[in-house]
């Protein structure tokens, strides 16, 4: 291969021009997923439930890129304040070209105990508000004629885990959901497709690195080590990117072989 196809395959990877939402980007994984945006040149909006935790995570990408990013205050389970993030984008930006659907709550209970409220909580941000933002979003994209729309999924997606029924069910249907867009918007340069963290070290995990679950999962998992939120943004890149536009409708484990080994153990 000649240098200059070489540095066209490169170019590829690149999102110099393109704006970027990313939501639940106020800390961990949304952030990592960001800053690995940003990094390959693209405009950001960075969404979040506070405020005062957004400012800082756009002023250090900002420091960090030279790229624009603009933070804004919404709740992804409110129609009107969907609506509202994506006018403000376009307003702003003039284009969106790029969704990562990342916000997600879980409250964990069995499934026998789970209440009526803690669903509806639960569901509302993984599933319904992910998927009206990607419909408000593919509005923009389908007259754009080009888009990407990137869905946080989750081992749960595949696998059922203990206590996390409403989280389980959101994820999965998670999945569902991009197939069915990857299949409907694909005749309008759309391509959706999902990613899905195995255990990384985030603040939602906190608890499971503290009790017995930690060594269960560090034996589970070939690579033996959590996943750090900066594993995920390789892969956010590449499904943001050019590079990704005959790939639609798939799920990618990030993960450390977790799904790969059904009864690997480390043995010392």
């Amino acid at each position: 291969m000649n240098q200059t196809s070489a540095t066209g395959i490169i170019q590829q990877f690149r999102l110099d021009g393109k704006v970027s939402i990313v939501t639940g980007a106020s800390r961990g994984i949304g952030q990592a997923m960001a800053e690995g945006l940003a990094g390959a040149g693209s405009t950001l909006v960075i969404v979040g439930r506070e405020k005062e935790t957004l400012q800082p995570v756009a002023e250090q990408i900002i420091k960090e890129t030279g790229q624009h990013v603009l933070p804004i205050q919404a709740d992804v389970s409110n129609l009107n304040e969907i609506e509202g993030l994506v006018s403000q984008t376009v307003e702003r930006f003039g284009r969106l070209d790029v969704l990562v659907n990342n916000a997600g709550v879980n409250i964990r209970n069995p499934a026998l105990e789970f209440t009526e409220a803690d669903w509806d909580f639960v569901t509302d941000v993984n599933l319904k508000g992910a998927f009206f933002l990607a419909q408000a979003c593919g509005r923009v994209m389908q007259e754009q004629k080009a888009g990407k729309v990137i869905n946080t999924l989750s081992l749960t997606s595949a696998i059922g885990l203990p206590t996390s029924v409403a989280y389980t069910a959101a994820k999965g249907g998670l999945l569902q959901l991009t197939k069915l867009l990857a299949v409907e918007w694909a005749e309008h340069n759309i391509q959706v497709n999902g990613i899905a963290p195995g255990f990384i070290r985030t603040e939602m995990t906190a608890p499971a690195r503290e009790d017995n679950r930690n060594e269960w999962i560090l034996n589970r998992t070939p690579a033996y080590r959590w996943g750090e939120p900066e594993d995920l943004a390789g892969l956010t890149i590449f499904f943001a990117s050019n590079a990704s536009d005959f790939v639609t409708g798939q799920m990618v484990f990030v993960d450390g072989g977790f799904m790969a080994g059904s009864d690997w153990r480390r043995r010392s």
